[in-house]
């Protein structure tokens, strides 16, 4: 059995030392996270009527509520390169994918709070719940998006395709590296994930998901300091066979978000005894 020794003189561990840690608690924390992805995805569909279609509501009503106003003249649009169902769709499943991401890891520690308290087992488990709950959903938005670009007849390019999941990834990965940053205070302050849930719809309107990206403007100015609106925009074209549109600041984004999410992880691993302790007394 594996025995754990938390003193307040220890001595001061390297960033290798904490990431190997990391990496040597991966088979336990996997086995961890599978059991709690099963449990979780039982229990939240197990008195559902609408089930697995939960994950596809939010995303279809916002996209239905813009193609009605579009047609009925209450918004104006800009060209948008194609069809605009298509268009808003994937940008509202897109940013569907975003906003679960960030929400994920504070949800998951604190749906598992009182596990946390009275068992010592490897936290990052409850992370990857997370994760696997995350790409569940977006395997069922992905295949109800598939079907939508086959119903409108969009174009699609292989090249583009290929490189759809590294788009997928970096929407992933910016939205949970932002989510575990925050999750060390949002288990100690509330205010964290309500600040979240009132940030979130604000956010989306700076990005563009129901509009293309603007090229002149306040607005594009904005939205040259918004990392999402470049890794949207971007994996929405490789969806939809669009040119490309900024190569060079989507991999700059997505290796800052890389190297968040590699700090965050640390922090967070760090500081869990101290809070747990807080939380537990």
């Amino acid at each position: 059995m594996r025995t754990t020794i938390y003193s307040a003189n220890a001595p001061n561990k390297s960033l290798r030392h904490h990431l190997r840690g990391i990496v040597n608690d991966l088979p336990a924390a996997h086995e961890l996270g599978y059991r709690l992805f099963k449990r979780n995805l039982k229990a939240q569909y197990r008195q559902s009527v609408l089930g697995f279609a939960w994950a596809l509501i939010p995303p279809v009503l916002t996209a239905l509520l813009w193609i009605f106003l579009r047609q009925n003249g209450v918004m104006r649009i800009a060209d948008t390169g194609i069809s605009y169902p298509v268009f808003v769709f994937t940008g509202t499943i897109l940013w569907q994918i975003f906003s679960e991401a960030i929400m994920s890891p504070l949800r998951s520690i604190n749906a598992n709070k009182a596990m946390l308290a009275k068992i010592n087992i490897p936290r990052e488990g409850l992370l990857l719940s997370g994760i696997y709950e995350l790409i569940f959903s977006m395997v069922i938005k992905l295949g109800i998006l598939a079907l939508m670009l086959v119903w409108f007849r969009q174009e699609i390019s292989w090249q583009g395709l290929l490189m759809v999941p590294v788009g997928l990834l970096a929407m992933m990965l910016s939205g949970y590296a932002i989510g575990l940053a925050l999750t060390p205070a949002g288990m100690l302050f509330t205010d964290v994930e309500r600040g979240i849930g009132a940030i979130l719809p604000f956010l989306m309107y700076l990005t563009p998901v129901i509009y293309p990206r603007p090229g002149s403007g306040m607005l594009a100015a904005l939205m040259k300091i918004n990392p999402l609106a470049v890794l949207l925009p971007q994996t929405r074209n490789w969806l939809t066979a669009q040119p490309p549109l900024d190569m060079p600041a989507f991999w700059i984004w997505s290796g800052v978000f890389l190297v968040l999410f590699v700090l965050s992880l640390i922090v967070f691993r760090l500081a869990m005894p101290m809070i747990i302790e807080r939380i537990g007394s």
